[in-house]
């Protein structure tokens, strides 16, 4: 009956829209990351150092975070007879996120003119944090765009494709 198959292949679409589209920022893969952080500062008054460490503070703080990486989903659409293609945009760092309670403060020394402030310690932790995902940006946007490929085609052969078209952008 005809109208029996396209009953089943509407079925079918309407499926593979629900499940793939809702999905719009696809998470592939996690970096865990520890990181031990060392800070000093001298003050100095007209290029000169204060003496006995009256301007000098120091840091060192640990702490651990992890990377998300992942594609954006940027279209679906059934191919022929049983086949789907999928486009996903290049692979990217989604988030990174510090583990709150693994931040360890160690050792503090504040200078008596050079004094640390409440949020001197959140500062260093947010760019040691963003110099950390500079350095991985790339190693995460592959990782991401080959996870991806690899959990959606998986996905969708098991869903009754047969063939499966996933390209990065």
């Amino acid at each position: 009956n005809p109208l029996t198959i396209g009953s089943q292949k509407e079925t079918r679409s309407m499926l593979l829209l629900e499940r793939v589209e809702e999905v719009r920022a696809l998470a592939t893969v996690r970096f865990h990351y520890q990181e031990i952080l060392e800070h000093s500062d001298i003050l100095d008054v007209a290029g000169l150092e204060l003496p006995f460490g009256l301007g000098e503070k120091k840091l060192l703080i640990s702490y651990r975070a992890y990377l998300n990486g992942g594609c954006d989903l940027l279209s679906v659409e059934e191919t022929g007879e049983n086949g789907v293609s999928v486009v996903l945009g290049k692979g990217r760092v989604m988030d990174n996120v510090l583990v709150l309670d693994s931040l360890r403060i160690y050792d503090v020394q504040n200078g008596l003119f050079n004094r640390f402030e409440i949020d001197d310690d959140t500062k260093l932790v947010d760019a040691d944090m963003k110099r950390y995902e500079e350095e991985v940006r790339a190693e995460v946007a592959e990782a991401a765009e080959t996870n991806a490929k690899q959990m959606l085609e998986g996905f969708l052969l098991s869903l009754g494709y047969d063939a499966v078209s996933v390209t990065v952008r």
